[in-house]
Order: structure tokens, then sequence, then C-alpha cells
């Protein structure tokens, strides 16, 4: 029950922003601001009780105990991200996003996401494999916060869709001051949801909000996506940024 309530409130939060986004610019803005701090603020509480019930301030829970807690934590800071994503949504719907580049190890930072959907990748007896060029680490200059949603969002996308036992392959290269990320699983997207994928609008029918959002943060960064899914052979997103 508790995480159903997580899971209601993180879809009432969709929703609430999907009506700010519709609203007038000014707003916009203000409806963002005060809904953001309200959420904010529930969401901190349920993280607070959650972390007292998991390190035992509380008394000793079983292993089903715990894996039901760390799926409300982990549902609490989807919460938190999907706010996170629809300011920076706002933001580029504005023209108001400001990039903050720094140089950082595209190694490390899927292996740090891959760390925080760990669990979900083992739930779905998923098989997982990481190719990197030649087994050395791969730097580029980059908003680490914006990178880090594009390659979360794609990794969950391909969770979702490949079916238990698959395979989910992250290769990643560089050439020609361009580095190129490819993400390959063996699950298969119909052609309805291939044109909803990478669509520049989000309706209630295709919900494809985090691919869309993919898509503009990578025309910021002067990027570029590829996609493509093939029945019995899976799907592969492939993108490119500039190094």
């Amino acid at each position: 029950m508790p995480i159903f309530i997580v899971f209601l409130a993180l879809l009432l939060i969709t929703l609430a922003f999907f009506y700010i986004l519709s609203s007038q610019e000014k707003e916009k803005n203000e409806l963002f601001h005060v809904m953001a701090h309200r959420f904010r603020s529930p969401i901190s509480i349920i993280k607070w009780y959650t972390e007292l019930l998991t390190d035992k301030s509380v008394g000793n829970l079983n292993d089903k105990q715990k894996e039901y807690f760390q799926e409300i934590y982990s549902a609490t800071e989807r919460l938190n991200e999907t706010i996170d994503s629809l300011a920076i949504l706002l933001q580029l719907q504005s023209n108001n996003l400001v990039l903050t580049t720094e140089k950082i190890n595209i190694n490390n930072l899927i292996a740090q996401v891959l760390l925080k959907l760990q669990f979900k990748i083992q739930r779905h007896k998923l098989h997982l494999r990481e190719v990197y060029l030649q087994n050395k680490d791969v730097f580029i200059d980059v908003d680490q916060r914006l990178l880090n949603i594009i390659i979360q969002s794609l990794l969950e996308n391909s969770i979702k869709y490949t079916p238990e036992n698959g395979n989910i392959n992250i290769k990643v290269n560089a050439l020609n001051n361009r580095v190129f990320i490819k993400i390959q699983d063996s699950g298969y997207r119909n052609q309805e949801k291939k044109s909803a994928m990478l669509s520049s609008s989000v309706n209630s029918r295709d919900a494809g909000f985090n691919l869309m959002l993919v898509k503009l943060i990578l025309k910021k960064m002067q990027g570029h996506i590829d996609y493509k899914s093939e029945e019995k052979k899976g799907t592969i997103f492939s993108i490119s940024l500039p190094s």
C-alpha cells in the first residue's frame, strides 16, 4: 500500500506539471515554483522516515520488508527527478536553460546510473554488457546533470521494454571530436510506440515525456539521437555529442 501511494503521488505530480506546461508563461513559472515546493516537502518526509526504518532505528526488518522500503525510497527519488526534469523542460521551452559544462568521465557516469538502476535490472533478470573504447576512459566536456538524465532515461526505457532474461548492451566510442553512446536491447517497440518515442510533444496517450525531454536536451547540447526497432531483433538508441 505505501508503494502504491508513492506511485500515485508520482502520477499526480506529472499530471499537475503537464497542466503547468499548458499555462501561459507567467502563470507557468509561478505555478511551478509553488507546486515544486509543496511537493518536495512531503517527499522529504517520506524519505526521512524510510531511512529511519531501514537503518534499524525502530527495529530489525526482514528481507521482504527491506525490499519494500527500498522500493519506496527509490520511488521518492524518482519523484524528485520528475520535478527536476519538468523544471528543465520549462527552461528549455522558455529558452532559459544555461549549460554548465565540465570534463567528466562517461564510463564513471554510466556506472553511477547503472548502480541506481541495479535493483530494476536484477528484478527483470536482465543481462547487461558494457563495451568501452579499448577499455579506456572516455572524457567529454558536457553538462553532467543533463547527460545523466539522457543516459538514465534511455536505460529505463530499455529496462521497461526488454523481456525477462533479455539483454541490454551499452557501447561507448569516440571519433572525430564526437562521443557516441549506443544502448541496444532485445525489446521491440511497435510502430505506434516508435512514432511517439522521439516526437516533439507529449499527450496522455503516448506519454513519451522522458524521450521527448532527451531529444530536446540533445538539441540544446548540439547532440543527435537515432532510434531503430525491429521485431525479433530489438531496439537501438544511438546518441552522439561533441566532445
